[in-house]
């Protein structure tokens, strides 16, 4: 999917949370400024959760008061798994009230088996403008949500 700016990075966001129901689980991928948190301020906003942040400082950012509640989780800055636990991810990650979103999610395995994974990119071949969004997923939930997000309008 192609991302030509920002608003259409939020829009994506926008799209997903029509989709979601509580305990899903997401991972955000993408190097440093690709829209990870931009992706994530739609998706909250749509749910009706109010604005959303990075939580590159606080490490877990809780957006309650929407359809679900939504737990977004930055690991950039957790250097060892050791310091997972610290999270509270074993209390969020699957909890039916809502959907934990987790970015730099592929430098640590913390995500269940079946769980959507968003990778956020420049376009092929260093093209000028906007993003790619590459949808995919890991189980039968994953793939379902990959699907529906990918044919959305």
């Amino acid at each position: 999917m192609n991302l030509a700016d920002p608003a259409a990075t939020v829009q994506a966001g926008a799209r997903l949370a029509a989709l979601v129901r509580g305990g899903d689980a997401i991972a955000l991928i993408g190097d440093l400024g690709a829209g990870k948190t931009t992706f994530v301020t739609g998706l909250v906003a749509a749910l009706g959760g109010g604005a959303a942040a990075s939580p590159t400082f606080s490490l877990v950012n809780e957006y309650p008061g929407g359809r679900l509640v939504v737990w977004h989780v930055d690991l950039y800055r957790i250097a060892r798994a050791a310091e997972l636990p610290e999270l509270g991810l074993d209390d969020v990650i699957g909890d039916p009230r809502g959907i934990c979103v987790v970015e730099w999610a592929d430098r640590f395995a913390v995500l269940p088996a079946d769980h959507l994974q968003l990778e956020l990119a420049d376009p092929p071949g260093g093209a000028a403008g906007g993003r790619t969004l590459t949808a995919s997923g890991t189980g039968p939930r994953g793939r379902e949500l990959a699907a529906e997000l990918l044919r959305s309008p």
